[in-house]
């Protein structure tokens, strides 16, 4: 599929900086034709609904995946990127060169052949393009616009309500807004006018953690456990550390040292070692103080701050 064109416009905040002549212009483009390829992606579906009277669109959650990151990375929405950077007539004419190959190629527009060239498309060419863009450096200097603080608040109430919606990067975002009371938008804009609701958040977290059943996320909703119901955290950080969540495995090696058990402590913080070497230092440091003191210095009343 086409690249997006990097016009002129972004000539002069890409230059050349100092120390790495072209860098940015590089990435840039690796960005525009990212994008470029994922826009003409979802003009493709719109317009193999249209001629083949069916419905395929590009997945809400994946919608959301790019642009997320693409607010976070560079400081512009999916939609701010196409409106400055594409070109409508360039797109509408490799659309219509693509519907006529891709017709062909699947035999027209029987339901079965649109449903599997669906499929393959979300599997082959969604997806990995989400996965380079999010792989991407950040991109300074595309855009300083940002939504005041009223416009935030809103947007984070929207997003809040729509949540299953939303990709699981955005929604953990949402989590983090609930707990700390500031929201992040974007590269540059962020909101500390968000009431926090550690009840909403550990829903939120409950939700991706039933999406990618990863040791990172058990440990997410642990984290936001502690809050509200302390005895479940516990739980929780147990699994996440045998599930092999290094930060887990820290966590619950300095609990167990809080409350008493140093046998489990040493071993969970030696498991936290072996985990991530490049830690060792730090995790000498907790056991030294265990060795020292009877427990680490970040204990208060059998629990860890």
């Amino acid at each position: 599929m086409a690249t997006m064109a990097v016009s002129a416009q972004t000539s002069e905040p890409f230059g050349n900086p100092v120390g790495n002549p072209g860098g940015r212009q590089a990435l840039a483009r690796s960005y525009a034709e990212i994008v470029g390829r994922l826009a003409l992606t979802d003009k493709l579906f719109a317009a193999m609904t249209e001629q083949c009277d069916t419905k395929v669109a590009m997945p809400s959650q994946s919608y959301s995946a790019i642009d997320y990151a693409l607010r976070m990375q560079t400081n512009m929405s999916f939609f701010q990127w196409r409106k400055q950077f594409s070109d409508p007539a360039q797109e509408a004419k490799l659309v219509k060169q693509l519907m006529s190959s891709t017709l062909s190629d699947i035999g027209g527009c029987e339901e079965s052949a649109v449903e599997r060239w669906f499929a393959g498309m979300l599997q082959n060419m969604l997806q990995p393009s989400i996965e380079q863009l999010t792989e991407l450096p950040d991109l300074l200097g595309i855009s300083r616009d940002k939504p005041d603080e009223e416009q935030l608040v809103r947007v984070f109430i929207h997003q809040l309500a729509r949540y299953q919606q939303l990709s699981v990067a955005e929604i953990r975002g949402l989590a983090m807004a609930l707990e700390s009371g500031m929201y992040r938008y974007s590269m540059v804009a962020f909101t500390n006018q968000i009431t926090k609701d550690y009840p909403q958040s550990v829903a939120l977290r409950e939700y991706v953690y039933q999406q990618t059943n990863t040791a990172g996320d058990l440990y997410e909703l642990a984290d936001s456990l502690r809050f509200t119901n302390r005895e479940r955290a516990v739980t929780l950080f147990g699994e996440a550390a045998e599930q092999g969540s290094f930060v887990a495995q820290r966590w619950y090696g300095n609990y167990q040292a809080c409350v008493g058990n140093t046998e489990q402590a040493l071993l969970w913080l030696n498991k936290a070692r072996q985990n991530e070497p490049d830690e060792a230092s730090f995790i000498d440091d907790i056991i030294s103080e265990i060795e020292e003191l009877g427990e680490p210095t970040n204990c208060l009343d059998g629990w860890v701050y």
